[in-house]
């Protein structure tokens, strides 16, 4: 370990814990802004925990208090500690520095546990990497807001006039429902076969004219994938792609559109067996903004959990997912699979429908349900495409797609016929069911109120 690196951090320790011996009022700051492992000297490690149980115990710790919870054994450390800091005007410089030099200190320390790890066991190297991962993208301190500082800062957001950078998805009746800024977690879940990742490529090309996007894929190969955007891209039938059968006529189609095709800034990740933690340690050094995974369900548990349930790893990687975004700012789209109802019934699939996990449904800041409106019928290609969850707007809007195979291109529709009747009858049916909810669980005590039929037109009443 670095003597330099060593001695720059223990002046940290020395400024923070020092502001906090002469001035009680820069406690708590310092509480809330550091944790004991920003400590890497174990007496003032030991110094810092006092100070935490103190205030936990509602009292406000000064130097003998201080003493006292330490055995009475640092009363000269404690004095050399005030000694050192003349001043705790500091005191916020001093944390920030403590944190900056703490991470560096641990990051350095790893690093020398990898290469003794990489020498000996891959699996344990792997471990290590993950640990460095983790902290590359810790989030430091804890942000406290007042209302007036939030009344104040609306206005000025407001007065700019200028909108957060909402994602925009290619599909302008969904761009006016959601509102995705970076660091939000968007679930697409559908039935197998549902149309989940041609839609998703599609949003992922519209997406990467501006953003810089990383498609990790569990399944399928880029090859493939690139195959579904010359198909959507140049119109050219996904059929004759597949087939090798492309004519003169259809290669200069494909020419045409070579610019559309190889300038967004979309990359495609063979992620067979990597982690959420791997997910994220390649996202931050390929500094993508928006991260999809194709599909949820694939992704392993984390080295340290393995041997738990299937619903224990996909509720942990739905958890990792959703802390990736928040920790580093990166949007996050995964796709999953819903799971199907029971064979000869007719369902529209809920929020319930996450394979495996509801804690995806917890999870997700948006979660987007696509589904054909009628399973029996492969030539109506019309998808549903629900909003079943959106944090910051109107849930439960659908909107209806038409999926055109030969193109792997959605387009927006209005349905009518059969299709319009489907829909139409499922709400109804909904409608009917709320109503006879209502009438059972009626007061048996309630008046109620009929018109008398002709056989009783005698009755004085």
């Amino acid at each position: 370990m670095s003597a330099i690196l060593t001695e720059l951090a223990l002046e940290s320790q020395i400024g923070v814990l020092g502001s906090m011996l002469i001035d009680p009022e820069v406690v708590g700051s310092m509480l809330h802004q550091l944790t004991a492992e920003d400590f890497i000297e174990g007496r003032y490690r030991n110094i810092f925990q006092a100070f935490k149980r103190l205030q936990a115990q509602g009292k406000t710790p000064d130097p003998f208090m201080v003493n006292d919870a330490l055995g009475g054994n640092y009363k000269g450390i404690l004095a050399e500690l005030m000694e050192l800091t003349p001043t705790s005007a500091n005191a916020e410089e001093y944390a920030g520095n403590l944190r900056r030099r703490a991470r560096q200190y641990h990051l350095a320390e790893l690093g020398e546990q990898l290469a003794e790890a990489a020498a000996q066991d891959l699996d344990e190297a792997q471990l290590v990497v993950d640990k460095i991962s983790a902290l590359s993208c810790e989030k430091p301190g804890v942000r406290i807001a007042g209302l007036r500082q939030c009344y104040e800062a609306f206005l000025d957001r407001h007065a700019e006039g200028k909108q957060p950078p909402y994602f925009t998805w290619g599909i302008p009746a969904l761009d006016d429902l959601i509102y995705v800024e970076p660091g939000d977690f968007i679930v697409l879940g559908g039935y197998p076969s549902a149309g989940k990742t041609a839609l998703a490529l599609q949003m992922c090309l519209h997406i990467a004219e501006k953003k810089r996007v990383g498609y990790f894929y569990y399944e399928n190969n880029d090859r493939k994938l690139f195959d579904r955007l010359v198909a959507l891209k140049a119109k050219v039938p996904f059929g004759k792609i597949k087939r090798f059968d492309l004519q003169e006529e259809d290669f200069e189609q494909i020419v045409a559109v070579q610019n559309s095709l190889t300038s967004p800034d979309l990359e495609f990740v063979d992620a067979s067996g990597m982690t959420a933690g791997d997910v994220r340690a390649l996202a931050l050094s390929r500094h993508y903004e928006l991260v999809v995974v194709d599909y949820l369900q694939k992704i392993p548990g984390s080295r340290e959990r393995r041997g738990s349930s299937d619903f224990e790893r996909v509720s942990e990687v739905s958890g990792d997912l959703q802390n990736l975004g928040r920790q580093t700012g990166t949007a996050v789209l995964a796709l999953s699979q819903l799971s199907r109802p029971e064979k000869g019934t007719k369902s529209f699939p809920g929020m319930h429908a996450f394979r495996q996990s509801g804690q995806i449904e917890q999870d997700a800041d948006v979660a987007l349900l696509l589904f054909r409106e009628d399973e029996n019928d492969p030539a109506n290609q019309v998808r549903t495409f629900k909003i079943g969850k959106n944090k910051e707007g109107e849930a439960g809007v659908s909107l209806s797609m038409d999926f055109d195979g030969k193109t792997q291109t959605f387009s927006r529709v209005f349905p009518k016929g059969n299709a319009a009747k489907g829909t139409a009858a499922h709400f109804a049916a909904e409608g009917r069911k709320a109503q006879a909810r209502n009438r059972s669980s009626r007061d048996p005590g309630q008046m109620e109120i009929a018109e008398l039929k002709e056989e009783h037109k005698d009755l004085p009443f």
